[in-house]
């Protein structure tokens, strides 16, 4: 409950006169000092905001970053698998709980996503886990998302996870056809751009598929289960199958000080994993529910840009935190 003064007594508000009769009696310094505060607090309402992730402003925290950063100098929340909400029995397959939307509006800009070429469509999948939606669908949400939110930059992986199953036409002969066919906001160079304003209100590829035309190629030289160099300055953590829980610890931690020691290259830190030699096999959700909150504890401390740190299971929590080093 709040309290103004017509809540108390008269006699409490105003015990000595003389107190009220000079509160109540302002002198021509006073009115130009309140005149003064009203133009300056006026002014606050209008002004730009301080970049803070703690503002609840998720959905658009690259808007309020300077356009002269580079890229490669941004801590980016990135969702790895993020179109794989399904799973078989609940257990494999499954890496996210949250859809493609909803990660956009938390402030995820960075997607691994994984095709399969069925017939003339392309679906989404993890490995052979059907994820019940299209690249049509998908790419609906993050136009209509740049559209509405211009200031933002999407990076998009786009993987051939599965072969191809009645298909008539090459897998990337369909993909090109459709990111073609949006040249306002997809753009197809085949080099990212160097700062965030360049970059902004585009959706960048990262193509991870064989005889790809368009996007940056990351098809040719990308490791598996490991960490290397890749093209054009990237420089990629994805040891998915480690030995053990703490091996993925100290991979997680090293790319994340490389980050830091080569800081023209843009880092893929992939925080996601499962463990094949575990008995029966441990899949993508029992280690992110220990990996991931020792990264919002260890990104906490972080004082430098990381990079795009791709997680398991992403949270409005963990990409907060992902996104908040960038305001230190």
């Amino acid at each position: 409950m709040s309290w103004s003064s017509t809540d108390l007594p008269i006699s409490t508000v105003c015990a000595d006169t003389t107190v009220c009769k000079k509160m109540t009696v302002m002198t021509p310094a006073h009115r130009i000092a309140v005149l003064i505060i009203t133009v300056l607090l006026s002014l606050l309402a209008v002004l730009p905001i301080p970049y803070s992730a703690s503002s609840d402003s998720l959905a658009h925290w690259m808007t309020q970053i300077s356009d002269d950063t580079p890229l490669c100098r941004l801590s980016i929340p990135g969702t790895h698998d993020s179109g794989a909400r399904y799973s078989i029995a609940d257990v494999a397959g499954k890496c996210q709980t949250l859809s493609i939307a909803d990660q956009l509006e938390i402030g995820v800009r960075f997607f691994d996503i994984r095709l399969q070429l069925v017939g003339d469509r392309l679906r989404i999948v993890h490995s052979f886990v059907d994820q019940k939606q299209t690249i049509d669908e998908v790419l609906s949400d993050m136009l209509a998302f740049l559209e509405a939110h211009p200031g933002e930059v999407l990076l998009v992986s786009l993987k051939q996870d599965s072969d191809p199953q009645n298909a008539r036409r090459p897998f990337s002969q369909v993909l090109e056809e459709t990111l073609l066919s949006h040249p306002d906001r997809i753009c197809t160079d085949r080099s990212l751009p160097k700062t965030l304003g360049e970059a902004r209100g585009k959706m960048y590829i990262f193509a991870r598929y064989a005889d790809a035309a368009v996007g940056l190629d990351c098809y040719h030289g990308w490791a598996d289960n490991a960490t290397f160099f890749g093209v054009d300055g990237l420089f990629v953590q994805d040891t998915y199958a480690p030995p053990d829980i703490a091996f993925k610890y100290e991979e997680i931690e090293a790319a994340l000080q490389l980050a830091y020691d080569f800081a023209p290259l843009m880092t893929l830190n992939f925080a996601s994993c499962y463990l094949p030699d575990s008995v029966p096999p441990v899949y993508a959700g029992i280690p992110a529910r220990t990996i991931n909150p020792w990264l919002i504890d260890t990104l906490s401390e972080q004082t430098a840009p990381i990079g795009v740190l791709l997680c398991d299971f992403m949270t409005e929590a963990l990409a907060r935190a992902i996104i908040e080093v960038n305001d230190r």
